[in-house]
């Protein structure tokens, strides 16, 4: 039977064992022809490296009742001496959207590529538990995608929303697509454990390169659990590959 499960406040200890997928900080491949594709690489253990937090579909006039928050901090116990990027907060809208956004350049100006995202993250939600507006862990989805403008949350009627499609909740948009949700590999009935769970895949972001050879990758968590969501990004991988 599934517990009704409330998160705000709770504490846990976190166990984790390095990504092996993924190489490295900020690393990437230059073209050798038009048709070559890029990867690039970032391990948050190094740093922000450029990459901020935001959030929509609240209302801002509301802010303190979501608790939002947001920060590259060390990880708990027993890995302090690890830092990742985090995300925090109460959906109280029944659609909350938190997010990281970063640019990343030396990208072929005016040039068509499809984008492919993998991540890893640190969750301590177990599956199969029930919750306020649907599952703590499988009512939040992880998304990842590219745009060619900067992501922002700009004011719509009262409430910040995505200036670029993010779809809705378990539906993914033109610039973040799912690939996955937030339930660990632990049951319901079992003690608070942090993981490390790796996504990959989903379906590739089409995008064409402004100009200035610059895009965005744009990560987050689009939460359909009306209590307190709280995820580490770990590391992130991206790919373009000419189209």
């Amino acid at each position: 039977m599934m517990r009704l499960m409330s998160r705000t406040g709770r504490r846990a200890v976190l166990a984790m064992v390095p990504m092996a997928v993924l190489l490295g900080c900020g690393s990437s491949r230059a073209p050798t022809q038009p048709t070559d594709g890029l990867t690039f690489t970032f391990d948050f253990d190094r740093g922000p490296q450029g990459f901020v937090a935001g959030f929509a579909d609240y209302p801002p006039d509301a802010a303190e009742r979501f608790a939002l928050t947001s920060g590259h901090r060390p990880l708990p116990t027993p890995l302090a001496s690890r830092s990742a990027l985090f995300l925090s907060g109460i959906n109280r809208s029944a659609d909350l959207f938190m997010f990281f956004k970063g640019p990343v350049d030396g990208l072929r100006p005016e040039h068509s590529y499809t984008v492919s995202v993998g991540l890893e993250i640190a969750t301590d939600t177990p599956a199969g538990c029930a919750g306020i507006g649907g599952a703590p862990g499988e009512s939040v989805w992880i998304k990842a995608g590219a745009s060619a403008i900067e992501p922002l949350a700009v004011s719509d009627g009262g409430y910040a929303r995505m200036n670029v499609d993010v779809g809705t909740q378990s539906n993914g948009g033109a610039q973040a697509r799912v690939l996955g949700n937030l339930a660990n590999s632990r049951d319901c009935e079992q003690p608070f454990a942090w993981e490390l769970k790796s996504l990959q895949g989903g379906p590739a972001t089409p995008i064409t390169v402004p100009a200035d050879g610059r895009a965005w990758l744009l990560f987050g968590a689009d939460s359909g659990f009306e209590d307190l969501t709280q995820v580490y990004f770990t590391q992130v991988s991206v790919t373009f590959e000419p189209a």
